[in-house]
C-alpha cells in the first residue's frame, strides 16, 4: 500500500506499511531516548509493536546501511522512529531501533 510521506519537508509518494512484531532496543540507544529525546523506551514499543498501518520508507545511509524511517505517534506525539532489521529474522517483522524523533515546534 502506497502513500504520501512527508520527510524533513520533502515529499514521497512511495511509503510502505511495515508490521514490527519483536523490537530490540538496546542499553545505549535506551539511555539516548531518555536523555536528548524524553522518552521512554517503552514509549517507542507501544507506538510501534503490533501497530497496523505503519508507514515507512527504506532509506540507506552510507555508514549505518539500510534502515527504515517510520511515522509514528510517540505518546500522542507525532515522531519519526529509525529501525534497522534484523539480518536473522527470516520472517522480516523484528527489528533494532536506531532512534526515535519527535516532530515538535
Amino acid at each position: 500500500m502506497a502513500r504520501t510521506f512527508v520527510d524533513a519537508g520533502h515529499r514521497c509518494d512511495s511509503a510502505r506499511v511495515l508490521w514490527v512484531a519483536v523490537l530490540h532496543i538496546s542499553d545505549r540507544t535506551a539511555q539516548k531516548l531518555r536523555s536528548k529525546h524524553d522518552i521512554e523506551p517503552d514509549d517507542v514499543r507501544d507506538a510501534v509493536v503490533c501497530r497496523p498501518r505503519l508507514f515507512y520508507v527504506e532509506d540507506i545511509h552510507p555508514e549505518r546501511g539500510h534502515r527504515m524511517i517510520v511515522s509514528a505517534r510517540i505518546r500522542e506525539v507525532p515522531s519519526y522512529v529509525v529501525l534497522y532489521p534484523d539480518d536473522g529474522d527470516p520472517f522480516g517483522d523484528v527489528w533494532h531501533l536506531g532512534s526515535a524523533y519527535p516532530l515538535t515546534g
